[in-house]
């Protein structure tokens, strides 16, 4: 498979910032610094396959990931795999309402990127079994439980690319799925290879030959280390004043700042 040329537009910082605004109006849980690096990491392929979207909610991602996706030299198509329904174990509340799916459909139309969007309106352990496309970027944002974020990962991750990458939403936020399933699965994974964190946003790249990903090893140790330290907290509901402090302190260690275009892009392989 050959590989996509990359670069980024000159103004690839302004054209975010505009994105940013232009989804404003679209319901969604992603903070400006997440919105920006999303569409870094669907602009800039590290190699050749499609982006997958495992929760859409109302199209907020979705919309993001089709314009960036089509600054690439070959733009690519943009699944969502979603139900569409609550409640539901991805989306519990719909704030009254039955189903995203009118407000999905309406904001994507709205957004001029219905042709690049195929959505799988079902569960995603529903597509996986039958998923056979190769993917440069596998997007987690579903089921954040832990059963539910493992199942997505071990669903969709072998089929990742070589160079490909992984994100995973709220991994540090209150939730287990993402952050255990980042630590055990990707941080812990000798395949993996370059890494970090935007936000809430954990991402990698995952290498065939674990050699590959070898010389950033210390930076997924360093990861882990501190990583390991929040997943007392996750598995809990209980904690008391302290114990959230001592959670936010834990979290405040783990560097996950405003990601800069370039410097990811000499990050990665």
């Amino acid at each position: 498979m050959q590989s996509p040329a990359r670069r980024l537009p000159a103004d690839f910082d302004n054209w975010t910032s505009d994105l940013v605004r232009d989804v404003a109006n679209v319901a969604g849980y992603l903070a400006p610094n997440e919105m920006k690096f999303l569409a870094l990491m669907a602009a800039y392929p590290t190699a050749s396959g499609e982006i997958l979207e495992i929760g859409s909610f109302k199209g907020k991602s979705t919309v993001i990931l089709a314009k960036a996706s089509a600054l690439a030299d070959a733009a690519t198509i943009v699944n969502a795999v979603d139900p569409m329904t609550a409640p539901c174990e991805t989306d519990p509340d719909l704030e009254g309402s039955a189903s995203s799916f009118e407000d999905f459909q309406k904001n994507i139309g709205d957004h001029n990127v219905e042709s690049q969007i195929q959505l799988h309106q079902m569960m995603s352990h529903e597509l996986a079994p039958n998923w056979q496309q190769p993917l440069r970027l596998l997007w987690i944002d579903g089921d954040h439980t832990y059963a539910g974020t493992l199942k997505d990962f071990r669903g969709f991750a072998p089929h990742l690319v070589d160079k490909g990458i992984v994100a995973i939403h709220d991994t540090l936020h209150q939730f287990e799925g993402g952050a255990r399933v980042f630590l055990e699965e990707v941080l812990r994974n000798p395949n993996f290879g370059a890494c970090g964190f935007c936000g809430s946003i954990a991402w990698a790249q995952f290498h065939r030959d674990a050699n590959d990903a070898a010389r950033h090893s210390s930076v997924k140790h360093m990861l882990a280390d501190k990583l390991s330290r929040l997943i007392p907290f996750l598995t809990r509901d209980d904690l008391s004043f302290f114990e959230k402090k001592k959670y936010k302190f834990y979290r405040w260690l783990i560097p996950h700042g405003a990601v800069d275009p370039q410097t990811w892009i000499d990050s990665i392989d």
